[in-house]
Order: structure tokens, then sequence, then C-alpha cells
């Protein structure tokens, strides 16, 4: 009987349904939480990353267990040829640790963003398009349409496109989003998140490694993805068109941000704990960076209409109460004098921003504050570390993805 080990990181909470899909197809299933000793990982023939919101999402989903010991661990397993699986938050953590799409030196290579609708949690379809077997886990006929729920609010594929191509030609996206009788449609319901190429899930290029956004664990339609893993345990290895994507990244090198004339800016701390600077100073300094100190703002830029009274609007906006908490946020308008000097910050913004154009509509519609013309969100990570450690930490992009996000230093 092959032992398959289901990782559970803080947050995990998918974990039973795992449990039974796996149990189910005549495996055997063993909870494998993330501070055990990694040296047991070799005990098992396969393994599961279950959904759910691994260290809360902080930061982004994914990035903190993305970057635990485990999945360091992990890829030696990976790379042994053994399978595995993560579902919704699972495949973010696999996008973030660089086993999707799976470039040399397991390299940032795609980011699972935040949805085109914000959080999503209903049924949709997707259909195996790749040949029977290029995974682990699709070794049923092609074109098989199968109905799984979805539940995420990061699942939207983003892939450069040169890397695209090379994925599609090496028939590396074998589960795909579409209608109920099989038809690929880019448009919302069908293709729910607006994921680039309509993506569901991707494999590696050994074809032991697939990260799935939907979930065949909660329903009996998705147990051929579980009878795939059995056959593949007992009939061998997925047979990869090619081992070695030649796709190569180019640096991230973040921008310069200067503020916008005609323009609010507001830097909002935490009175309270602030449980994402926390989490990240943590998994940095578990990553061997001891003496890095993190803090974190959220940042407002706020344009204005031609000839507006700043002051009286800013007045407005803080009333209004939609940028800050004042019950649990301090928020510094047009003043970074709250910045500490001799440290590294960075302003991180989604390229797709869809929080900010929302507070913008409510501050217009339902403020009645016709003087504001956009907010754009972003986060300033503020870093106090050497030179050598924050080219470290830039280079890792635990801080941010370039593939959906950018990244400006603010002085």
């Amino acid at each position: 009987m092959y032992k398959i080990a289901i990782i559970q990181f803080p947050g995990t909470n998918c974990e039973y349904e795992a449990y039974r899909a796996i149990k189910q197809a005549g495996m055997v299933p063993e909870f494998f939480r993330w501070n055990q000793p990694t040296a047991e990982l070799a005990e098992f023939a396969g393994y599961f990353i279950p959904g759910g919101f691994s260290y809360e999402d902080r930061i982004r989903s994914g990035a903190i267990a993305a970057r635990d010991p485990l999945m360091r661990a992990l890829r030696q397993e990976a790379d042994a040829g053994k399978p595995i699986i993560g579902i919704c938050n699972g495949a973010q953590i696999l996008v973030e640790a660089g086993f999707i799409p799976g470039l040399n030196g397991y390299a940032l290579g795609a980011s699972l963003a935040a949805n085109e609708r914000g959080y999503l949690n209903f049924w949709v379809h997707i259909k195996n398009e790749a040949a029977p077997g290029r995974c682990a886990f699709n070794n049923f006929k092609k074109g098989h349409v199968i109905r799984l729920p979805i539940a995420h609010g990061e699942g939207r594929y983003v892939i450069p496109q040169p890397l695209l191509d090379e994925l599609i030609k090496n028939d590396q996206v074998p589960f795909r989003y579409c209608t109920a009788d099989g038809e690929v449609k880019n448009e919302y319901p069908v293709n729910p998140n607006g994921a680039v190429y309509n993506i569901a899930g991707v494999c590696n290029p050994a074809g032991n490694v697939l990260a799935l956004m939907p979930h065949p664990e909660r329903t009996l339609q998705g147990a051929v993805a579980f009878a795939s893993l059995k056959d593949f345990l007992e009939h061998g290895k997925a047979k990869p068109a090619t081992s070695v994507l030649s796709y190569q990244p180019a640096p991230a090198v973040p921008g310069v941000y200067e503020q916008p004339k005609g323009t609010l800016e507001f830097l909002v701390d935490l009175i309270i704990t602030d449980n994402e600077a926390e989490t990240l100073q943590g998994a940095l300094q578990r990553a061997g960076f001891k003496d890095v100190r993190v803090r974190r703002f959220t940042h407002w830029e706020v344009g204005l209409a031609p000839a507006t009274a700043e002051p009286a609007v800013a007045q407005e906006i803080v009333a209004a109460g939609e940028l800050f908490n004042s019950n649990k946020e301090q928020a510094y308008l047009n003043d970074r004098g709250v910045l500490t000097s001799q440290t590294y910050r960075l302003l991180v913004r989604d390229r797709d921003d869809f929080v900010g154009p929302g507070k913008c509509s409510i501050l217009q519609h339902r403020f009645g504050l016709t003087s504001v013309a956009y907010v754009k969100r972003g986060v300033v990570w503020q870093v106090e570390a050497g030179e050598a450690a924050w080219q470290s930490i830039l280079a890792d992009n635990i801080l941010y993805n370039p593939y959906a996000q950018e990244a400006l230093t603010i002085s």
C-alpha cells in the first residue's frame, strides 16, 4: 500500500477531504505537520498539499509556506520523481516555491494573483486537455470534463507569454476551465478568476508535480485524479516531452517611487501588533537573516481633480473611514517622517489593483467626494538589514511576485 503524506501548515483546513480522497483511491493517507523532521518525508510514496490559508495567507497566498524548510526538503522528493499535488492553497504554495511551472533551479516563473471578481466559492468545469498520463494526475480520456468546486481569492494564473507558449507546446497545461460541454471560453463565469489561457492546473516538465486550483478531493467526480495517482505509483513515471524548460526569467529590478503632483499620500500604521510584519520577519529569520527587522505600512495614493482644496478633501477622506480604521490604525498624510532612516523601503502594488478602484467608487458615490479622481493601494515594507542580506531578500521574491506585482523603492 502506498503511503501519501498530507502536508499540514498552520492554517491548512482541507486536510480531511484530502485524507478521504486518498483513502477512497486505495492508498494510505497520513498527516504530516510542517514541523516534523523533514527526513521523515522519504518514507512516503507521494505528497498532497491541501487547501486552506497557510499562515493566514499573510504577505500573499502561499508565500510564507513556500519558503518553509519543509518545502526545500520536498524538492529532493520531487527531483526523485515522486508525485506531488497541490490543491488551491497547495497550488499557490507550489507556484511560489518554484515547483510549478518548473524552471531551472526552482526559479519563480508565475503567479496565482488576485481574482478579477474577488473571492469565489462556487462550482466550475475543467477538462483534461493533455495526453492521458502526461502528468501523474490526468491518466484518463483527453477531453473528459469534471465538475468541481472552487473556493479562493487568489487563483488567477499570470504567466509571461513566452513561458506560456512553451508550457502549451510542452503539454504542461493539463486542466483548463470550460463549459459543461467542454468548450473553453475566456469569459466569466466559465473562466472564473480571469486566469490566462483559462488555466486551472499546471504540471512540471516531468509530470510528477501538479498545481490545481479547483478541489477534486471534495467530490466523487474528482476521484479520477486520485485513481491516476495510484496508477502512476503502480506503473511508472509520466512521460515528459522535455525535462528542462528553456525560459529564463529576467532579474526583477525595483523602480523608484515619486509621489505624483496633485495627489495625497497616506501611510497607515497599525497600532496593534502587525501579524503580517511579524510573520515575514520570522520567515526571514528562519531563512538565516537573524538580525532583520520588518515593519509594514499600508500605502494609499489618492489622485485629486484639478483645483481641489487638498486640506478639506483630506479631512473628508479621513472622516469617511474607508482607507483606515482609527480604532487600530494611525494614518500619516504626506508625511514620511514615520519611516525609519537607515532602512530599506519597498512599495509593492498589484499590477491589477482591484482594491483601489473599489475604494475610489465608494468615496465618490457613497460619500460624494467627486474631487477624488483615483485611488491606488499598496504596501510599504520597511526592512532593517545589511546590504548583502537586503539583496538576497529581494532576489528571493518573498516581498513581491514580479509577475503580478510591481515594486518601487521609496525614500
